[in-house]
């Protein structure tokens, strides 16, 4: 499986990346031909998409909006911290903001 794939194999709590793509599309961050794809993947999974509609979802969905790895210990990121952690995890994030 190439790198770019990685959410392939990160979709262990579908509810999680359904939450996550949920949250994209209510605030307008995706559109056209990828926001078809996501509430595809939302409604039938990410193991039914064509290979053509898998290099959409990565490229236009997954690589603006998916964070991997915490920028600051290098740990991955749940699908549902990822839009609310500024590119950290939730430890570091709440290390980092502890102090305010």
């Amino acid at each position: 499986m190439s790198e770019e794939y990685w959410w392939f194999a990160h979709t262990d709590y579908p509810g999680e990346i359904n939450n996550f793509l949920t949250t994209l599309i209510e605030l307008g961050m995706i559109e056209g031909a990828a926001l078809g794809i996501a509430s595809f993947v939302i409604a039938e999974g990410t193991e039914n998409l064509s290979p053509k509609q898998a290099v959409v979802f990565d490229r236009y969905v997954i690589q603006p909006h998916a964070i991997r790895l915490c920028a600051r210990c290098g740990q991955e990121i749940r699908w549902s911290e990822m839009l609310h952690q500024d590119g950290c995890c939730a430890y570091c994030n709440y290390q980092l903001n502890k102090n305010d």
